[in-house]
């Protein structure tokens, strides 16, 4: 019943206890899907390049490597330091191998060692497509420490995926060429083994050329079997012609590729190989002063003495 001097009809109102206000959302982090990945290191850093040497010198030297895109020299140091981009991290690395240890300059003693750069080599391009801002010789290499360089570990790309049969789809028979009928088996001889080396020792080789197409392979006895250096050497990727110079002292030889990756693999994976006709333990491999057909004058000596291909090649070998 109502309180007295209340009308029923007539309570107060009380009003509902005021919902509390919601709490705020936490934030949402989207993830930008547009975003790119921080780019992979391609760029290697080269020195011991000797103090009077131009930026064209580098960049002739490196136009053959596979993947070559730009090369700078920062000549703000002691010693100037090159820097070289590459098309990927694997050309890069594989240009870092080559190159190590090169002999850049004789004459000046300077050897080339090369290393992974802590970033990419930035070049400027200016309205001209074809040239490079020289204003600015580099933008990564002012503050670099090259003493610190850390070699990143090589990764390589991941396989290409390999898709399986659906489990709702049959498989379906494989392909019989001859509709059923029975047909006797045919044995296939064996494949003659790959000609290979008896062994690999040691080499010193510190006065290297600048890559090319051309090898020059030094330490070979004089008895050594043609045969048998044709039969490791023409079966390597590229190959395309060799020339066998036997003189009093010394036999030598050069061997042409198609291109300069070609020589480089080959300079690398047959270095120190020992060939049992030989006898004078591992092969030295050089790459030529100069490749095939191309002439170059020599002082006191012949072709071979200064590690020169020959201009004219005339085939020994038959069935090589």
């Amino acid at each position: 019943m109502a309180s007295a001097g209340i009308h029923p009809y007539h309570q107060q109102w009380v009003p509902p206890p005021q919902a509390q206000a919601a709490a705020a959302a936490p934030p949402i982090h989207v993830e930008n899907p547009n975003r790119s990945a921080p780019d992979e290191v391609r760029t290697i850093f080269i020195s011991g390049l000797p103090g009077d040497v131009k930026e064209r010198e580098l960049h002739n030297l490196l136009r053959w490597l596979p993947g070559f895109e730009a090369s700078q020299i920062n000549f703000k140091g002691e010693q100037p330091m090159g820097f070289a981009l590459f098309s990927s991290p694997q050309h890069a690395v594989a240009a870092k191998n080559a190159l190590q240890d090169l002999v850049f300059d004789a004459e000046t003693n300077s050897v080339l060692h090369t290393e992974m750069a802590k970033k990419n080599l930035f070049v400027k391009r200016v309205a001209n497509s074809s040239s490079v801002d020289q204003s600015k010789r580099l933008r990564t290499g002012g503050d670099y420490n090259y003493a610190s360089y850390p070699t990143p570990p090589f990764h390589p790309p991941p396989p290409p995926p390999v898709y399986g049969t659906p489990g709702y789809m049959a498989p379906s028979a494989p392909y019989d060429p001859y509709g059923g009928y029975p047909v006797p088996q045919v044995s296939m001889p064996t494949p003659a083994p790959m000609p290979a080396p008896s062994g690999y020792s040691p080499i010193q080789n510190t006065k290297d050329n600048p890559p090319c197409n051309t090898l020059f392979i030094g330490n070979l006895g004089e008895n050594v079997n043609e045969e048998e250096l044709g039969g490791l050497l023409s079966v390597q990727p590229g190959y395309k012609q060799m020339k066998i110079l036997r003189q009093e002292r010394n036999t030598v030889c050069f061997i042409e590729f198609d291109d300069v990756n070609s020589a480089i693999t080959v300079h690398q994976n047959l270095q120190g190989a020992v060939l049992p006709s030989s006898g004078r333990g591992g092969m030295r491999i050089q790459f030529s002063k100069n490749p095939f057909g191309r002439r170059k004058d020599t002082v006191n000596g012949s072709a071979a003495e200064h590690n020169v291909a020959p201009t004219t090649y005339q085939p020994k070998l038959e069935g090589v």
